[in-house]
């Protein structure tokens, strides 16, 4: 039977564009093998992240342990099959939300492809509704929040819970956030039509003008205080500003609880928190998987060394049976 190369879960480029740096897949489909060395790691990404920092080290980590690691960087304008086997990868390293990557994501994880983080837990924290849903059953301090397909409704949100934060269900990067003092601001928010679209409104909380990311890898956890990215001088649409000039900061107890509480209930290998540090305590704003690990050092090795190690888990786990790894464990605790 014939085994599908890299190009079945990635794209053909039928105009011509597509072929420039982050694809792999353009270079080498025809004939394509597996390496006869260390592991296969496809990394998908969206070609906005294929120079973060954390990545780019990930990367390198990898390539110097032996790992034949081969970019996925979807476009626009790629065309996709939909692949019936699975492709010759050991594992895919996902960052990013591009839904044609999450698809992908998707297909490889339903083919018997390991994959970090799962399609399943990137959509459990992509959608802010069942995240805080699931944050509020582990007792997680979150703000009050609502939700609607038409903004206006906010307009019923009891007036002592304004100022609001208005965000996508699924937003990412800050993108698409806005701020009502009021109720009758409301009025400035933009219609929609469609009844597929859900928005947020959460209370907003005060801080310093700082935000506090909680950063995980594994069992590792740090804290980084960096400027707020947005600020809103009216109501209406959120600002950006430069962000220059996050630190790593102490761990305290509680900010550890709060990291790997809501990394191990999200079940997430790499993942972010975003904790609005208020005059009343810490408040857990939302959940990111992946996220920048800005100021964390070596943050490249450890995610590529927790990736050889979650690689070399699932290669024992298939070797020697789901149940035998478990008496494995059994008896060596």
């Amino acid at each position: 039977m014939h085994v599908p190369d890299q190009q079945r879960l990635a794209a053909h480029h039928g105009h011509g564009h597509g072929h420039g740096h982050g694809h792999d897949h353009g270079h080498d489909h025809q004939g394509q093998q597996k390496s006869a060395g260390g592991p296969v790691i496809a990394l998908l990404t969206e070609q906005r992240h294929l120079n973060d920092a954390a990545l780019r080290e990930a990367r390198e980590s990898l390539e110097s342990e032996g790992c034949d690691v081969r970019i996925v960087a979807p476009e626009r304008g790629d065309l996709f099959d939909i692949p019936d086997e699975a492709p010759l990868w050991d594992c895919i390293l996902s960052r990013g939300r591009n839904l044609a990557a999450l698809s992908i994501l998707a297909a490889a994880t339903n083919l018997g492809v390991l994959t970090i983080n799962t399609p399943r837990l990137i959509e459990l924290v992509r959608n802010k509704i069942a995240m805080q849903s699931l944050l509020v059953r582990h007792s997680m301090p979150v703000p009050r929040a609502w939700f609607a397909s038409d903004p206006a409704v906010f307009r019923d949100v009891p007036h002592e819970y304004f100022p609001l934060i208005i965000k996508p269900f699924d937003g990412d990067s800050s993108a698409g956030l806005w701020m009502l003092f009021e109720p009758d601001d409301c009025e400035l928010l933009p219609r929609t039509e469609t009844e597929r679209t859900l928005f947020i409104a959460q209370e907003y909380l005060a801080t310093d003008g700082y935000d506090l990311k909680l950063y995980g890898i594994g069992s590792h956890v740090w804290a980084v205080r960096k400027p707020s990215p947005v600020t809103f001088p009216e109501a209406g649409p959120a600002l950006m500003r430069p962000t220059e000039g996050s630190e790593l900061i102490e761990m305290n107890s509680m900010l550890r609880d709060i990291a790997l509480t809501c990394g191990r209930a999200c079940g997430l290998e790499l993942w972010g928190v975003d904790v609005a540090m208020t005059p009343n305590g810490p408040y857990v704003i939302e959940i990111n998987d992946f996220p920048t690990y800005s100021s964390v050092p070596g943050a490249g090795e450890l995610i590529a060394r927790h990736v050889r190690t979650l690689i070399e888990i699932d290669q024992i786990t298939r070797g020697a049976g789901q149940s035998n790894v478990h008496a494995i464990v059994r008896s060596s605790s």
